[in-house]
């Protein structure tokens, strides 16, 4: 059984110590999060540390972080987070649900791949990067590092998504398409044609809007 911390105390985390608590793969020592995110001592019963206190808490061939932090400024926060860890000296775990159907080989450090999610053969996934439920990576599809593919969203065949990219619930990416880096694929959206960088499309017709994501993210969240 693998000793791990989890980083969070939100809603992703929570989704994903309610799997992995039932998974007798793991076992999960604390929560952690920085200092200033800290509100109360305990989350669902086990204690939250501050990340900066993980190498004097933990020994660090024992011990595993799984990183489950949300998509806020487009995955750059959990990007940071993500690469701290990797200073520590800590190993990322990638967590696969059992009922995950993945069939490549090629897939990074520190992913979360959450049930029912598909990841046909010859796909591969970067480090850092969220597969929701439902989600489906057709073959030959390449995932950049930092990326979130919501729950339902569908890669076809040798689809590739840039770094950071923020897919939204239901979204369709066709075969071959490339999708540029920091892009934001609203829930619903179908996309065609090959992006930019820093783009955003929110409508089932995949019509670009009028500002780059930077933007919308500062403005939404994303």
């Amino acid at each position: 059984m693998q000793s791990v911390v989890i980083i969070g105390n939100s809603i992703t985390a929570e989704v994903v110590y309610d799997l992995i608590k039932k998974d007798e793969r793991y076992k999960v020592e604390c929560f952690a999060i920085d200092k200033q995110y800290i509100n109360e001592k305990r989350f669902h019963d086990l204690e939250i540390i501050e990340i900066d206190r993980l190498t004097s808490v933990f020994d660090k061939s024992n011990i595993k972080v799984i990183v489950a932090t949300g998509y806020s400024n487009l995955n750059k926060n959990r990007e940071l987070i993500f690469q701290r860890i990797i200073k520590y000296g800590f190993q990322i775990e990638t967590y696969i649900h059992p009922d995950a159907k993945v069939y490549a080989k090629n897939i990074g450090n520190g992913c979360l791949i959450f049930p029912g999610a598909i990841v046909d053969p010859f796909c591969k996934i970067g480090n850092n990067v969220v597969i929701w439920s439902n989600a489906i990576c057709a073959h030959h599809s390449v995932v950049g590092n930092n990326c979130w593919i919501a729950s339902g969203s569908i890669l076809s065949g040798e689809v590739k998504i840039g770094h950071n990219t923020f897919l939204g619930v239901g979204s369709t990416v066709v075969n071959k398409v490339e999708v540029g880096s920091y892009n934001i694929i609203g829930a619903g959206a179908t996309i065609t044609k090959c992006t930019n960088a820093y783009e955003v499309y929110l409508t089932k017709s995949g019509e670009k809007i009028p500002f780059n994501s930077k933007e919308y993210s500062k403005a939404y969240g994303y």
